[in-house]
């Protein structure tokens, strides 16, 4: 005969609230596309954070397009680059919290997946609300506030290389998080206390029979 297994409230009581936390509500998509060796493209700088430079390969392989977008609610952020299969950058992608260069620090970046398959990448991160910065460049020209407690103003490596340039053009997007689905952690908190209470419950109940 099959048994039943239940699972004790307690457990339950995580299990929701690992899923509330975790579970992405996502909406309004931003998007991003150009090419690092367009000199139309008035969102590029070079490494150094001067003018884009278009003289060589090597230049334009150091060049980084910074685009900046508002997370109006908090919560779950998805970052995806899709223009590598279609022939595009190897990209490097920076995020940073801010829109002021002297001020932005860094959030985040698609190190993991750059140094190991490399390509396109999907990231889910857990943001506040304000203004943020998307630097994307090609691979090994990474920010130097990567290193730790620097700025988007610090610049980059410079050792982006032409070999990860493709066609040169690069394609991300935002999707942001929908105020209406994030649940609040006042909601949270509520479902946790009655769980537990159901937990308690239980217990109670066991008790008596024995």
């Amino acid at each position: 005969m099959p048994s039943t297994f239940r699972r004790p409230a307690a457990a339950l009581a995580f299990t929701t609230l690992a899923t509330l936390a975790s579970a992405p509500a996502l909406a309004a998509f931003v998007g991003f596309s150009g090419a690092l060796d367009d000199a139309g493209n008035a969102a590029l700088v070079f490494y150094d954070l001067g003018p884009a430079q278009f003289s060589d390969d090597l230049a334009t392989a150091n060049n980084v397009a910074l685009h900046s977008f508002n997370v109006a609610s908090g919560g779950i952020t998805r970052i995806s680059s899709t223009g590598y299969a279609g022939g595009g950058v190897d990209p490097y992608v920076t995020l940073f919290r801010g829109s002021d260069r002297a001020s932005a620090s860094f959030v985040l970046s698609n190190f993991d997946n750059a140094i190991t398959v490399g390509g396109d990448f999907v990231l889910d991160t857990l943001l506040a609300p304000g203004d943020y910065t998307l630097a994307i460049g090609v691979f090994q020209n990474m920010s130097l506030a990567e290193n730790g407690g620097g700025v988007l103003s610090d610049g980059f490596t410079g050792l982006g290389g032409p070999s990860f340039f493709g066609n040169g053009s690069y394609v991300l997007g935002i999707t942001l998080p929908d105020a209406g689905s994030v649940p609040e952690p006042g909601a949270a908190a509520l479902v946790l206390a009655a769980l537990l209470a159901a937990a308690a419950a239980g217990r109670s109940r066991r008790r008596r029979r024995a």
